[in-house]
């Protein structure tokens, strides 16, 4: 199949570029793909959980005192995420901050002060199995992920017009490509 030089040219420089951007990532998300195809490679591994207790200032339980609460828990390291999760009712609040590989809860008893904390950290792995899926992992990360798609569709197709000029691999190219989707959609079909 003959292509345009023009398009060949440009499609083999997109491709240099864009294949040196994706290094790092594309080695990134293919060790988490085969960590996360193995969950029992870490099965043993259980989350490191620590628990506490500390009380609490009443001025700071009212209802209005609510940012105050969070800033003072941040200032004395009982809070450390920015994706938190708040929930009151006339008993209690609950402050849950949800990360990758990580969960910390806070309960607060309105009426005594008292308050219960408990931070698990699943380790590195399950930080970066989460940054893969992009759980808990934040808008930056999410946009990472994005970028990285297509960066990957660009990859792709470029790859796939430069494979079209070689006259060699025109023959099994589209042979490959037939038995692809066929084995993709008979696998859509069969699950």
């Amino acid at each position: 199949m003959r292509i345009n030089k023009s398009l060949l040219a440009l499609s083999r420089q997109l491709h240099v570029y864009v294949s040196m951007a994706l290094l790092t990532l594309m080695i990134f998300f293919s060790i988490t793909g085969i960590t996360l195809n193995h969950p029992e490679w870490f099965a043993s591994h259980q989350g490191e959980v620590v628990e506490g207790d500390f009380s609490l200032k009443p001025e700071l339980l009212a209802p209005k005192a609510q940012g105050k609460l969070i800033d003072y828990l941040f200032e004395q390291g009982q809070l450390k995420g920015h994706r938190l999760e708040i929930e009151r009712d006339e008993e209690e609040l609950f402050i849950t901050d949800k990360g990758p590989g990580s969960h910390l809860s806070i309960t607060i008893d309105l009426q005594t002060g008292e308050a219960y904390k408990e931070s698990t950290d699943y380790g590195y792995w399950a930080l970066l199995n989460d940054l893969h899926k992009g759980r808990n992992s934040g808008v930056f990360w999410r946009f990472i992920i994005d970028v990285s798609a297509v960066m990957m569709i660009f990859f792709t197709i470029t790859g796939f017009i430069l494979a079209l000029s070689q006259r060699r691999v025109n023959r099994t190219m589209g042979l490959s490509l037939i038995t692809s989707l066929l084995l993709l959609l008979g696998y859509v079909l069969w699950v």
